[in-house]
């Protein structure tokens, strides 16, 4: 009579043991969150868009080609899984002619803010219209064809004071920014004005692309150093820089950048270094 109560319990336990059981499939298969990309493209718009040969035209393709980037990631998660972002963001430059917060605002994506009845179906729409707006920025921001109209574009000031607002600091999110600039990060190009910045960028993917230096004066090199040293006092951790020259191979390095990001993960790239025979500065993670 004693085994009674100990079949009985054996019993029960194996009960358990397989609802526990049907329970774990169920866990499996629990919706897994996309990593989402947060993509950021800082525009210098001082003259050099009209002292560099077809620099408008360049600009456009290159943003046009990271936003094709964007759009086949959207892609990849089905677009309903997707929770990417992109922006075009100018940066400040004194004396400027442009309705910088308008345009701002029209050519910024956020696919989680985006209805998933419309987010396949408005596809081309949304392109559209990014790319028109996009022109219609740098048909504006010509308003001179003389460059001592033009005031110098400050990128510090940018990562001094709107950077933390476009940066998504999850541990879920990849943040590019890419920067088209020809050289420098400050107005003036003196070291001194880099003030210090409090807010970190812990998982941020930096690259410049269409840097243009002079050939003479070593000032490929000199750009190098600051960028190098700017970014490592301000603990920025992955980074390249692209200079000028076919757009072809400029586009293709963006690709591979995004590309061995998705590969390495957060592991891809870690400060700026001196430039290779390709024309990229980069330091590839130790």
């Amino acid at each position: 009579m004693k085994t009674k109560p100990l079949i009985i319990s054996t019993l029960v336990l194996l009960i358990a043991g397989i609802m526990m059981s049907c329970d774990l499939p169920e866990q499996k298969n629990k919706k897994q969150i996309a990593t989402k990309k947060n993509v950021i493209i800082l525009l210098d718009l001082s003259d050099r868009i009209i002292v560099q040969d077809n620099q408008p035209e360049r600009d456009k393709e290159i943003i046009r080609h990271i936003y094709s980037i964007f759009e086949e990631n959207v892609k990849k998660n089905l677009y309903i899984k997707s929770r990417d972002e992109i922006r075009v963001v100018i940066a400040p430059q004194r004396g400027a002619r442009l309705s910088t917060e308008t345009f701002e605002d029209r050519l910024y994506i956020d696919m989680e803010k985006i209805n998933i009845m419309h987010r396949k179906s408005g596809e081309e729409e949304r392109r559209n219209d990014f790319f028109a707006n996009l022109d219609t920025l740098y048909r504006k921001a010509i308003f001179s064809r003389d460059p001592e109209d033009y005031y110098g574009a400050d990128i510090w000031q940018y990562f001094y004071e709107d950077l933390a607002y476009d940066y998504v600091s999850d541990t879920l999110t990849k943040n590019y920014l890419f920067i088209l600039t020809d050289g420098y990060p400050i107005v003036g190009k003196n070291p001194s004005k880099l003030q210090p910045i409090k807010n970190r960028f812990p998982d941020l993917q930096t690259i410049i692309v269409e840097a243009a230096p002079r050939e003479k004066d070593l000032e490929w090199d000199r750009i190098m150093s600051m960028w190098n040293e700017w970014f490592e006092e301000i603990s920025i951790p992955a980074s390249a820089v692209i200079k000028r020259q076919a757009i072809s191979k400029e586009k293709e390095m963006i690709a591979e950048i995004i590309g061995a990001n998705d590969r390495e993960g957060t592991e891809a790239s870690t400060g700026v270094g001196m430039g290779t025979n390709r024309g990229m500065g980069v330091k590839r993670a130790r």
